[in-house]
């Protein structure tokens, strides 16, 4: 009644933005991720009888309020379906950064529901981990996988589920990891969705560029275009922040470090030094390139006021059980 799983972050190449149903965490459009290799959390989860409740504690600190519900639900959902009433104890650490538009809770759900799904006796293949996955963090569900990811967007939570398009070893591309000084987010990932669906009036056409936007980056995986997926993910990145930007009360996650990046970016890619850019929902950013280009961005992208650190990510794979225990 005890297992210890390992997830991996993943950065949206083509974003999720606004949810059909916001319990079951149905997505309005699908999306297609990179799993990193850089970026995890680890996670253990013990269920006993001798639990009088659910003990959870989240890099060194005791879990409360919000967090610990949902966390609490996401075992619950799992004893459902397990067929148990045990309570749980859950010690989970991340090395990087925590709500800080990282994708934290996609790592962080990944490693807990296959932990906990082991350690419940659940035997589950894949698909139908990422199915649980999803109903605790939308992105998790694509960490149950890796390499290149697309998270099927559907009305019904048997039809909305994670699917690998290519593993981690097809496409060698970088996604450099660019940690800034920045403000706490005034709202949370899932409140700034939900804003954004009801008042902004590019909301409409956002759904019909991200339908094309996942064509472009199937072809590019696929067909290992690094230019086209790209130009794909960072014009896809413009046009959700353009639609987060006109939500009421407007969401501005970024720093003057985000757009000193964005333009550097640009103007390297004018050198003829390619490589691009993708913002999820904080303030950091992403920079993709490929390998031959990526320690000469590194080493530009530190000389940038208010850059606080860089990680440069490989594809990575999917979330898996491991021996180490937490506890």
């Amino acid at each position: 009644m005890k297992a210890t799983a390992t997830a991996n972050s993943n950065t949206a190449l083509v974003k999720y933005w606004g949810k059909y149903d916001e319990k079951l965490i149905l997505p309005m459009n699908g999306s297609i991720s990179l799993t990193v290799d850089k970026l995890s959390t680890a996670t253990t989860v013990e269920f006993s009888k001798d639990y009088r409740q659910d003990a959870i504690e989240l890099n060194g600190k005791t879990a409360e309020g919000r967090e610990k519900e949902r966390i609490a639900g996401h075992l619950d959902l799992i004893r459902k379906i397990s067929k148990s009433r045990e309570k749980a104890r859950v010690v989970s650490k991340n090395n990087f950064l925590t709500a800080a538009g990282l994708a934290s809770s996609a790592s962080g759900f990944a490693a807990l529901t296959v932990a906990a799904c082991d350690a419940a006796g659940l035997d589950l293949d894949k698909k139908n981990l990422s199915i649980i996955a999803r109903q605790g963090s939308g992105s998790s569900c694509r960490s149950i996988f890796g390499g290149y990811v697309e998270w099927v967007a559907a009305k019904t939570s048997e039809k909305s589920y994670a699917k690998q398009i290519a593993d981690e070893n097809h496409f060698d591309v970088r996604d450099i990891a660019v940690v800034v000084e920045a403000a706490k987010r005034r709202y949370t990932t899932r409140e700034s969705m939900q804003a954004s669906v009801k008042t902004s009036p590019y909301y409409g056409a956002w759904l019909k560029a991200a339908g094309s936007d996942l064509e472009s980056m199937r072809k590019a995986v696929i067909g290992k275009d690094f230019t086209l997926a790209g130009r794909t993910a960072e014009l896809n990145s413009l046009m959700m922040h353009a639609t987060a930007l006109t939500t009421t009360p407007t969401i501005l996650n970024w720093s003057a470090a985000t757009i000193s990046i964005m333009h550097a970016v640009q103007d390297w890619r004018a050198e003829g030094l390619e490589c691009y850019y993708t913002i999820d929902t904080g303030a950091h950013v992403h920079i993709l390139s490929l390998p031959g280009n990526s320690k000469e961005i590194v080493k530009r992208v530190k000389l940038i006021e208010g850059v606080t650190d860089v990680i440069e990510n490989r594809p990575g794979k999917g979330a898996e059980i491991v021996n180490e225990h937490l506890f």
